[in-house]
């Protein structure tokens, strides 16, 4: 099982934040655990950074993610365009198309760990909080 990673998610779970869902955060603790990255998440966090929304640094949230073996970052390709679903805003769309790339093109059970509503609604992939 690999599990692709929301924005809110990592941010929260970096940060140590009560806000994470309690299954999310035993995932994300938990070492044998492949936890991906979708490049869109990385680009959400540099901007909400340099806006002063969240309390890490851009810089620091790379160095945790570069530092952790359980993770990967999977950047935006014409897989992830083609399997984006539409219905969805496009960051929302980029991380669930990244979940059905890993799914359908390289066969990996998946989930994405989110607490976004919309997300859960599309019901385009299964998602744990």
């Amino acid at each position: 099982m690999v599990y692709v990673i929301d924005t809110h998610a990592l941010v929260w779970f970096i940060e140590k934040n009560d806000r994470l869902g309690k299954k999310a955060l035993e995932i994300m603790r938990d070492e044998t655990k492949k936890l991906i990255i979708p490049s869109i998440v990385l680009a959400e966090i540099r901007y909400l950074s340099f806006k002063q929304r969240i309390e890490s640094s851009f810089n620091s949230i790379l160095s945790a993610v570069e530092d952790d073996s359980r993770c990967v970052v999977y950047s935006l390709d014409s897989n992830i365009v083609e399997a984006m679903p539409l219905l969805l805003n496009i960051h929302d769309g980029i991380i669930c198309g990244t979940a059905l790339v890993y799914q359908n093109l390289l066969k990996e059970m998946v989930k994405v760990i989110t607490k976004d509503e919309e997300i859960s609604k599309s019901r385009s992939i299964e998602v744990v909080w």
